[in-house]
C-alpha cells in the first residue's frame, strides 16, 4: 500500500529536503521527465533559457513522494489474534511495533499468508458459514472470497509466481483432508487440480520458492504426521522426509529453497505435545533443533533474508509470537496478549500463526 504526496519546492530547498525525507522519491521535472531518487539527487535540471537564473527565482518542481503506508516488503509480519474474542488478522513490524488489525467481524479469520510480491494476503474465514479461502490487500481492503464449497477449506499457500494457490479441502467424499490447487484469477477458469488422494489427512502445505515442490504433513503411513514432498504440478514423485514416531508438522521453506522448517515433539516420549522448531535439508537430512522450551513452539516463518525466524510459542502461558536468529539464538517476544479469555470451543487465546512478508 502506497501513499503519494505532491510537493512543489524550490531548488534551494532540495538539500534540506533530502536530509528530512527518507522514502523513495519519484521526481517529475519541469520538462516532463520522471526519475527516481532513492539515495542521490539528479544534478541536471532543464531550465528554459527565457527564465531568469536559478539564483533569482524559486524554481518550481513537482515531487511525487511515494511513502509505504504499511512498511516495505520484508518489513511486515501477518498473524492471527484472538484479542477481541474471535480470531482476526493483524500485521506488525518485525520488532512487534505498529500492530494494525486488518479484519474485524464476529467470525474466525486466521492462517494469513503473503503473496510472493507482498501485494495480497490470503487467509481462512468462516464468515459465510464454513471455512473458505479469502484474499485481501495488505491494508485489509478488498476482502474477497476465493473458494465456495460446503466443505471446509484451509491452510492456503501461494505458488512463487503468485498465479496459483494450494489449500486443504474436505470436499472429496473418498478422501480425508486433501490438497487442492487452483488459479488465483478465474478469468480463464480456476483449473482445479486435486494433488493428493488419501483417506487420511494431508495438511499444512507450503510451496517451494522454485515452484517445483509442495511440502506437507501427512499421517498416510501410520498414525503420526510426517513431512513429505510432492511434485507441485500433479502431486506425483512423493518423497517422505521424516521418519519418527513423533508428530512432525507445519513445514515451511527457507527463502532460498535449501531448507525446510517444521515443528516436532520428537524429544522425549513419542507424541508428547511439546513441539520445538527444527530445520532440515530438503531431502530430510541433518535436522537441527532450534528451540528448547517446555512449552509448544510451532508455525515457523523465516525472514526474506534468511537471518531470522518468527514462530508461535506457548512458553508464557498462551500463544504469543517470538522472533529468533536463524540459528535459534536471540529469542525475543514480539506480542503481548491482553484480550478476552476464550470460551470452550473457541480458538486458543493469544497471538499466533505468523507469516513474514517477502522481499
Amino acid at each position: 500500500m502506497l501513499i503519494v504526496y505532491y510537493v512543489r519546492i524550490s531548488v534551494s530547498d532540495w538539500s534540506s529536503l533530502m536530509t528530512r525525507i527518507k522514502p523513495t522519491l519519484q521526481v517529475r521535472w519541469a520538462d516532463g521527465t520522471l526519475s527516481a531518487a532513492p539515495r542521490s539527487v539528479p544534478r541536471k535540471i532543464r531550465i528554459d533559457k527565457r527564465s531568469p537564473p536559478p539564483s533569482a527565482i524559486s524554481l518550481a518542481l513537482t515531487l511525487f513522494i511515494i511513502v509505504p503506508l504499511y512498511g516495505t516488503a520484508g518489513d511486515l509480519i501477518a498473524f492471527q489474534t484472538d484479542r477481541d474474542g474471535d480470531a482476526e488478522i493483524m500485521i506488525m513490524d518485525p520488532d512487534g511495533k505498529n500492530q494494525r488489525q486488518l479484519t474485524d467481524n464476529d467470525a474466525q479469520d486466521h492462517n494469513p499468508r503473503w503473496s510472493p510480491d507482498g501485494g495480497k494476503i490470503i487467509f481462512v474465514s468462516d464468515r459465510d458459514g464454513n471455512d473458505e479461502i479469502y484474499i485481501m490487500d495488505p491494508d485489509g481492503s478488498n476482502q474477497t472470497r476465493m473458494t465456495d464449497h460446503p466443505a471446509a477449506e484451509g491452510n492456503p499457500t501461494w505458488s512463487p509466481d503468485g498465479s496459483m494457490i494450494a489449500y486443504n479441502t474436505d470436499r472429496f467424499p473418498d478422501g480425508g483432508s486433501e490438497v487442492l490447487r487452483q488459479n488465483v484469477d478465474g478469468s480463464w477458469g480456476w483449473n482445479l487440480t486435486r494433488m493428493t488422494d488419501n483417506p487420511t489427512a494431508d495438511d499444512f502445505i507450503s510451496w517451494s520458492p522454485d515452484g517445483r515442490w509442495i511440502a506437507f504433513e501427512s499421517d498416510r503411513d501410520r498414525d503420526d504426521p510426517e513431512i513429505y514432498l510432492m511434485n507441485a504440478v500433479d502431486g506425483t514423485n512423493l518423497q517422505r522426509l521424516t521418519f519418527t514416531r513423533a508428530l512432525d508438522e507445519v513445514p515451511s521453506w527457507s527463502p532460498d529453497g535449501q531448507k525446510i522448517l517444521f515443528s516436532s515433539d520428537r524429544v522425549g516420549e513419542p507424541q508428547n505435545g511439546n513441539y520445538e522448531i527444527y530445520i532440515m535439508n530438503i531431502d530430510g537430512s541433518d535436522p537441527q533443533r532450534l528451540t528448547n522450551s517446555p512449552a509448544q513452539d510451532t508455525y515457523p516463518s523465516m525472514s526474506p533474508d534468511g537471518k531470522a525466524i518468527v514462530f508461535e510459542s506457548y512458553r508464557d502461558g498462551h500463544a504469543e509470537i517470538y522472533r529468533m536468529n536463524a540459528d535459534g539464538t536471540g529469542v525475543t517476544r514480539l506480542t503481548h496478549y491482553d484480550g478476552k479469555i476464550a470460551e470452550e470451543g473457541d480458538f486458543p487465546p493469544g497471538n499466533g500463526n505468523p507469516s513474514w512478508s517477502p522481499k
